[in-house]
C-alpha cells in the first residue's frame, strides 16, 4: 500500500473519536446539522499529520488524536460558515448545512463545533504546561483564519492583487490548520523546542502547496476525478496564483476576452474552457505547479530534526501527496 492507504485504519479512528465527540449535544437537530459534513467523510489529512508528528519526535499516534479532531471540527466550523457567506447550496455533491436546516441552524452548528473543538483540546491526555501550548495553538490558527478568509474576500473587489497577496491569503486560510496541526503533533509527542518549529514550518509549506495544487486541479481535473465541479474558480472571479500570475503577461485581446469570463457566473462551458487553454498558453498552469512542488521540497527539508524513522518517511510522502493527489 501507499501513503494515505496504509493509515485507513487510523483515518477510521479519527472518524470514530469525531463523531462520538458530538454525542454530547443533546437537541437531535442541532447536532445532525453539526455532524453533516463530518458524517459525510473526508481524507482527515490535518489530524493524520498530527499523529504522525507525534510518532515521528517519539511520542505516541493517539495522543495527538484529539487536537487533530479538533482541528476538523474548526476546519467543518468554517465550511459551514463560508458557505453561509458564499450562499452555496451544495458541497460535494450534499446540501450545505444551511441549505438542509436553515441559516439560523447552521450559524448554531457552526459556533458549536467551534466551541466543542475547545473542550477535547482541553481533554487531551498531556501536561498542562501542554495543554495551554495546544489551546494557544488552536485559538491562534482560528484567528489567523478569519484573517484569510476575510482576505479572500476582499481580492473580490480588488483591482489587483500579487503574488505576494495570494500566498498570504492562502497562508492563512489554508496552510494555518497544518502548520496548527504539525506544530501540535509535536508538541503532544515530547518533541524539542526546534522540532517544534521545524514542524510548524513543515506544515505551513505543505499547506502552501496543497491550496496551489488544488488550484491546478481545479483548471486541469474532470468533476467525476476531483470530486467537485471543476473550472469554478474562473466563472468565481478568483484571483489565484495562476490568474495573478497570467494577468502579468497577458495583453491585448487575450487578456481582454479572459477578463471577460473571470467572474462571470453565467460562463458557458465553452467560454471556461477557453479562458482555461489562455492560462495554460501563457504558461501560468506550469508556473504554480512547480510553485507547489519546490515548495513541498522546501517542506521535505524541514524533517533534517528527525531521527530517521518510518514516520519521518511517512512525512515525507505526506508531503509528496500534497501535490500529486488527484482528488
Amino acid at each position: 500500500m501507499t501513503f494515505p492507504d496504509d493509515y485507513k485504519p487510523r483515518v477510521k479512528e479519527v472518524n470514530e473519536y469525531l463523531m462520538r465527540s458530538l454525542d454530547i449535544v443533546e437537541d437531535e437537530r442541532l447536532r445532525a446539522a453539526m455532524a453533516h459534513y463530518p458524517a459525510a467523510g473526508g481524507k482527515r489529512l490535518r489530524p493524520l499529520l498530527a499523529t504522525i508528528v507525534a510518532e515521528a519526535v517519539g511520542g505516541k499516534a493517539e495522543a495527538a488524536i484529539p487536537f487533530g479532531v479538533a482541528l476538523e471540527m474548526v476546519h467543518n466550523f468554517t465550511l459551514v460558515h463560508d458557505d453561509v457567506m458564499d450562499e452555496d447550496e451544495t458541497r460535494r455533491g450534499i446540501a450545505t448545512v444551511h441549505a438542509e436546516f436553515g441559516i439560523p441552524e447552521a450559524i448554531l452548528a457552526g459556533d458549536a463545533l467551534f466551541a466543542r473543538a475547545f473542550e477535547i483540546v482541553l481533554i487531551s491526555d498531556v501536561d498542562s504546561a501542554d495543554v495551554v501550548k495546544l489551546v494557544e495553538t488552536l485559538a491562534k490558527a482560528v484567528r489567523i483564519l478569519a484573517e484569510g478568509q476575510q482576505l479572500d474576500m476582499d481580492f473580490e473587489h480588488a483591482k489587483s492583487v500579487s503574488s505576494d497577496d495570494y500566498m498570504k491569503m492562502i497562508e492563512r486560510k489554508t496552510a494555518v490548520l497544518y502548520s496548527a496541526a504539525a506544530q501540535a503533533g509535536a508538541i503532544v509527542g515530547g518533541g524539542s523546542e526546534n522540532q517544534e518549529e521545524a514542524m510548524f514550518e513543515y506544515g505551513r509549506l505543505i499547506g502552501l502547496g496543497f491550496q496551489i495544487w488544488d488550484d491546478v486541479l481545479d483548471l486541469t481535473s474532470d468533476v467525476e476525478t476531483f470530486g467537485k465541479p471543476v473550472l469554478n474558480d474562473i466563472r468565481n472571479g478568483k484571483k489565484t496564483l495562476i490568474v495573478v500570475n497570467a494577468l502579468e503577461d497577458l495583453k491585448g485581446a487575450e487578456r481582454k476576452e479572459f477578463l471577460s469570463v473571470l467572474g462571470k457566473k453565467n460562463a458557458t462551458k465553452k467560454e471556461l474552457v477557453r479562458a482555461r487553454n489562455i492560462l495554460d498558453g501563457v504558461g501560468s498552469i506550469n508556473h504554480a505547479t512547480r510553485v507547489a512542488n519546490e515548495l513541498v521540497a522546501k517542506a521535505k527539508g524541514q524533517l533534517h530534526v528527525l531521527k530517521e524513522s518510518p514516520h519521518k518517511e511517512a512525512l515525507k510522502e505526506f508531503a509528496d501527496y500534497m501535490v500529486t493527489r488527484k482528488t
